[in-house]
């Protein structure tokens, strides 16, 4: 699988032990954080556990459901790269892995497939919820029928947000048709305080330093009187650390750094199109709070950003 296509949450095969993935991520040189659990249902299988990359972010953190041997990675705030390298050096199950759970003849590991399944909000599995929601066996039932409302209430809000993003996108078409004066664009220069908003914390500093130097000469925006069609996507930066309809519309450059860029702040990436099919693209507005900001090819910033402030160049 290609780096860029895995999602948030690994999961690892129920029989590879936690002293295994200790082991495993020692040598690939994550550092743990601790453990947490006073009393683990099974010994020497704690709950909860942590680690950082070379004692920095980003984070990677381990759960383990004890009940239906479900062990996850949570790689959200990860790059592509190492999400690649754990797959590469742990066992997972597999898409195709959890479709065969749900349908295997042992109930626990219909369990273990419909935890899988929610862990992971695979959608495109709905259907199956509602097969097992009639399981002879009582407890793979009731699971079945609570994942299913999960899963639909997931799919509810994503078509609400989906909504809402659209209807921003459309909003900033103006703004974006006046990027080409710089007049203007001198006034999308993000403040300190916005930035520390916009990122985490410990950028602030070189990201001011990365702003000052694209803001040295107002950035402008301007494709070229050919280029008449434009086409906007919006999406909020969670959206960009996977392979989505949202974050695959913008430059892959955001996903190695969307861990250090705080999930709430909707971001654009826009377009321009020319009869014969040419096109030009931009990205870097974002709305904080009360105004359009502007950083344009905000992901070679972060990236720098990351450099200066001396993160591991296996990140970038």
């Amino acid at each position: 699988m290609e780096d860029y296509a895995i999602g948030q949450s690994l999961l690892i095969k129920p029989d590879f032990t936690l002293q295994q993935i200790r082991e495993t991520l020692q040598r690939l040189g994550w550092q743990s954080t601790g453990e947490a659990a006073d009393s683990p249902l099974l010994k020497g299988e704690p709950e909860f556990a942590s680690w950082t990359w070379h004692g920095r972010k980003p984070i990677l953190i381990y759960s383990f459901n004890p009940v239906a041997r479900l062990r996850v990675l949570d790689v959200a705030t990860l790059p592509p790269t190492l999400r690649g390298h754990l797959v590469q050096h742990l066992p997972m199950l597999s898409e195709t892995d959890v479709n065969d759970l749900l349908f295997d003849s042992l109930p626990r590991n219909r369990l273990l497939g419909l935890w899988a399944l929610q862990e992971t909000e695979r959608l495109d599995l709905i259907p199956q919820t509602h097969r097992l929601a009639h399981d002879p066996d009582h407890q793979v039932a009731a699971l079945a029928a609570q994942v299913g409302k999960r899963l639909e209430s997931a799919r509810d809000s994503r078509e609400s947000l989906i909504l809402s993003l659209v209807q921003l996108a459309d909003v900033a078409v103006p703004l974006i048709e006046q990027l080409n004066n710089p007049v203007g664009t001198v006034h999308l220069k993000p403040t300190r305080e916005e930035l520390i908003k916009l990122f985490d914390p410990s950028l602030a500093d070189a990201m001011i330093r990365e702003v000052e130097q694209a803001y040295f000469r107002p950035p402008v925006a301007d494709p070229g009187p050919d280029y008449t069609e434009l086409k906007v996507t919006a999406a909020n930066a969670g959206l960009l650390r996977w392979s989505n309809e949202f974050s695959d519309k913008f430059a892959q450059g955001y996903r190695n750094v969307s861990g250090w860029m705080q999930p709430q702040w909707i971001w654009l990436s826009w377009r321009w199109l020319n009869a014969q099919g040419g096109a030009v693209q931009y990205d870097g507005l974002v709305w904080v709070e009360t105004r359009w900001v502007w950083l344009p090819k905000a992901y070679r910033m972060v990236s720098g950003a990351i450099q200066f402030a001396d993160a591991p160049a296996t990140l970038q």
